[in-house]
């Protein structure tokens, strides 16, 4: 097994496993990853200025209205407030204008890039931007930071954060080994659960209508290195026959605190085509050992 850094968590996968991310969200702004050299980099953001600088709003006025260096002993970039638009909206019985732009940061750190982008912003939340791209540490393959923050792919965002950035990321994982088995991570924080996992079970159309196509090996509350939650552990009969298995556990969220966020782990085999499951690869007893090893290491990341 080997340890991936999740948002403020940390969950042991198998050692063999390919893990994705897929881009993170922190205050509105998708985070993207790219792995490219200084020059790539350089090119990049100067194709953007040049793009933005001829492009037009709206009001046929220059798109780009203003590019901000980035620079610390970490950091550096650009952010770009371009594409201003104008919505009419009636308030107290009159048209009231608003104005929104999309406001992108393009900036690197120890050897990887980071794309933030966000459209039909208020203009005002630029300083937010400015202030967490100055937070941002790029971080090396497979290693988990010491400092409090929120983790994504191959990116830090140190602390201060609030829950009220709702800061979300997920994982996926898989082998070559086995295809049909796949493992996925998702953690979102100032999330406002309306239903349970074990709420939403028990009201479940699909069960309630081919309950003997269902197998429970575990449906109930558990807790996981402190963290309450709940878990669903099934063997399914799928139409075309085929044996899979699905296990879910969901953790019961408190929308006021980063540290306990909404998360999601997940556990699926006799995943194929879509529309076309397959066997298991894995037997019950295998697939429950599996899920016992992954889930059991599910725990916040230590910090300084």
């Amino acid at each position: 097994m080997r340890s991936v850094c999740v948002g403020r968590f940390i969950v042991d996968v198998p050692k063999k496993a390919e893990v994705s991310f897929r881009p993170a969200v922190v205050a509105g702004w998708k985070i993207s990853t790219v792995q490219e050299t200084d020059e790539d980099f350089k090119y990049r953001i100067q194709q953007k200025e040049a793009f933005l600088a001829t492009s037009k709003n709206e009001r046929n006025g220059v798109s780009l209205e203003l590019v901000r260096e980035v620079k610390n002993t970490e950091v550096a970039g650009r952010i770009f407030l371009f594409d201003r638009r104008w919505i009419g909206l009636m308030r107290g019985g009159r048209e009231v204008i608003s104005e929104s732009v999309s406001i992108d940061a393009m900036v690197r750190s120890n050897g990887i890039s980071f794309d933030f982008t966000s459209k039909l912003r208020d203009p005002e939340r630029l300083g937010f931007l400015e202030k967490i791209v100055q937070q941002l540490r790029g971080v090396t393959e497979e290693e988990i930071p010491s400092e409090a923050g929120f983790c994504f792919d191959h990116g830090l965002i140190l602390d201060p954060l609030t829950v009220e950035s709702h800061e979300s990321v997920s994982i996926f994982g898989g082998t070559e080994e086995k295809p049909d088995v796949a493992i996925s991570l998702a953690t979102s924080a100032g999330l406002n659960i309306q239903r349970t996992l074990l709420q939403r079970h028990e009201n479940s159309l699909v069960q309630s209508d081919h309950p003997s196509n269902f197998h429970d090996f575990h449906v109930g509350p558990r807790t996981i290195n402190g963290v309450a939650g709940e878990e669903v552990l099934q063997r399914i009969q799928e139409e075309n026959g085929t044996r899979a298995h699905g296990f879910m556990w969901e953790s019961l969220a408190s929308k006021h605190d980063v540290y306990l966020p909404s998360l999601v782990l997940e556990l699926d085999t006799g995943l194929g085509r879509p529309g076309e499951p397959v066997n298991s690869s894995l037997s019950d007893a295998e697939v429950l050992a599996l899920w016992g090893q992954i889930s059991s290491s599910l725990r916040r990341r230590p910090v300084q």
